[in-house]
């Protein structure tokens, strides 16, 4: 019997081929978690201690991201699509971007150095505490623009080298190593996350940098065919009206914008569900050892959707996650209304984080081939900084408004730490939205191929002379042709 080739336009991989792509691209998702951990969970707890009000914590989490992805996203995806170069079209912004994201993790472990310089150098005119927010604020602004250069080409590099085939397998494992990576720093960096601040930055901003230069190196990208040619007009203007008439051109892609606007916008909760946990009698090592094993609980539960995702239909099942995850954000309403003891605080909290991680780990696994599914592939990195913009604008005015709701909460509450306890409203009220909007796009979906994902082919925008452009198109998977608008499963 011949070796069995994964192939995905010029790339082939045998089954070894296709291991070794694999670890590599996990090993850098791994790092990318140990990263992103850092800012949600160990954050919160420093800009607190600076005497930061809820308003600014939610600025610097929400709001900060929101600007980098509206202003940022569209022109990195864009450019990483059209690019073609020796490296290929991601590999070069990764390489690029890498090591400056390193630098400036490292400049915020430094922050009260920093900032007691700054002081220092306006003769004590400046406080010690707003220098050093001043530094972080610089500094979370530059993270929030390099991640977008460096995340955005990483993860449409899935896109390029994953095989169709195993997409579903690969977005199974993708999950399970993000879930270790974010287990290891809830078992064992998170409870220090207030004493060993500087140490935990300037080591993540190292792993991250060696990681991704080792990934870089050991990953090839195909060739592609020529770019699209550039919009007919150079100006700003026109650029950007043919971006979003592209885009947004058909409703079926607001429906994707909003559904992932809501969901961050809910998010913008979650520094202040951390804040609740503590305000209610859990510490840091209740609180690291209860994400840690709700997480190591969910590998299960990837392996069982990994073996199985290439038979569902992710989009309806997608659809049913959204409505769990909305529920249970709503169970966390009884610390409103009910005052508990320490140790039901910890039994209730567990209970439900149990319930929401393996909720999430379901829809986690989906959600890398859902999206494959649901957006051009030639143009994928365009369609999916489309979505970032909406996102970021969302996330701007939800970083304000967040912020200002706990602390008209706190004003309410004289200032009780008790406020927090309205996070889960926000959460509810926000997932609840997405979940509208996930359910108009499982209702086009299933209006264009009924419960057959493989046949739907993703509207067309660009070629909006043809008017089958306009209309809603189910053609089965061996009936289409080329690399335009048309999935390969």
């Amino acid at each position: 019997m011949g070796t069995k080739h994964y192939t995905l336009g010029t790339l082939s991989y045998t089954s070894s081929g296709l291991s070794l792509l694999f670890i590599w691209l996990l090993w850098g998702d791994f790092c990318v978690s140990l990263m992103e951990a850092v800012i949600p969970n160990v954050f919160p707890l420093k800009l607190k201690s600076l005497g930061c009000s809820a308003t600014l914590i939610s600025v610097f989490l929400t709001t900060l991201p929101g600007v980098a992805m509206l202003f940022w996203n569209p022109i990195i995806a864009t450019w990483s699509d059209r690019h073609r170069g020796r490296w290929g079209r991601r590999i070069p912004f990764l390489l690029a971007g890498a090591p400056c994201m390193a630098l400036i993790l490292v400049g915020i472990g430094w922050c009260d150095p920093i900032g007691g310089l700054l002081t220092r150098f306006t003769g004590g005119a400046l406080p010690a505490a707003t220098a050093t927010i001043g530094v972080l604020m610089v500094l979370v602004l530059l993270f929030n623009l390099c991640n977008s250069f460096v995340l955005h080409p990483y993860y449409s590099l899935f896109n390029d080298t994953v095989p169709r085939e195993v997409m579903g397998r690969f977005g199974m494992f993708l999950r399970v190593v993000s879930t270790v990576g974010i287990a290891a720093f809830n078992f064992w960096i998170f409870p220090h996350a207030e004493t060993h601040y500087r140490e935990i930055f300037v080591g993540v901003g190292i792993i991250f940098a060696a990681a991704y230069a080792l990934m870089c190196f050991n990953v090839k990208e195909g060739d592609y065919p020529p770019p699209p040619p550039p919009p007919a007009t150079r100006s700003l203007t026109g650029f950007v009206t043919t971006y979003f008439r592209e885009c947004f051109g058909h409703p079926f892609y607001w429906y994707i914008g909003l559904a992932s606007a809501f969901t961050v916008v809910g998010n913008a909760a979650m520094p202040f569900i951390l804040l609740m946990n503590k305000s209610l009698g859990l510490d840091l090592k209740q609180i690291g050892w209860i994400s840690g094993y709700a997480a190591l609980i969910s590998l299960p539960v990837y392996a069982i959707t990994g073996l199985v995702i290439d038979r569902m239909n992710v989009v309806k099942t997608f659809f049913y996650g959204r409505i769990a995850q909305t529920t249970i954000s709503a169970c966390f309403l009884i610390y409103l209304f009910v005052d508990l003891s320490p140790r039901q605080v910890l039994v209730v909290t567990v209970i439900l984080n149990l319930a929401m991680l393996v909720v999430t780990a379901v829809m986690m696994v989906q959600l890398v081939p859902m999206g494959m599914r649901l957006m051009p592939r030639e143009r994928y990195g365009q369609f999916n900084s489309a979505v970032s913009v909406v996102v970021g604008i969302s996330s701007i005015f939800a970083g304000f408004l967040m912020g200002g709701f706990i602390d008209l909460m706190r004003w309410v509450h004289h200032g009780s730490d008790f406020a927090y306890r309205y996070a889960p409203v926000w959460l509810a009220v926000f997932y609840g939205a997405a979940t509208y909007f996930q359910y108009r796009i499982t209702r086009y979906v299933r209006g264009c191929c009924g419960d057959d994902l493989n046949a739907f082919v993703p509207p067309d925008t660009i070629a909006k002379s043809s008017a089958a452009g306009e209309k809603k198109r189910c053609i089965p998977e061996s009936q289409t042709t080329g690399t335009g608008n048309s999935e390969e499963t």
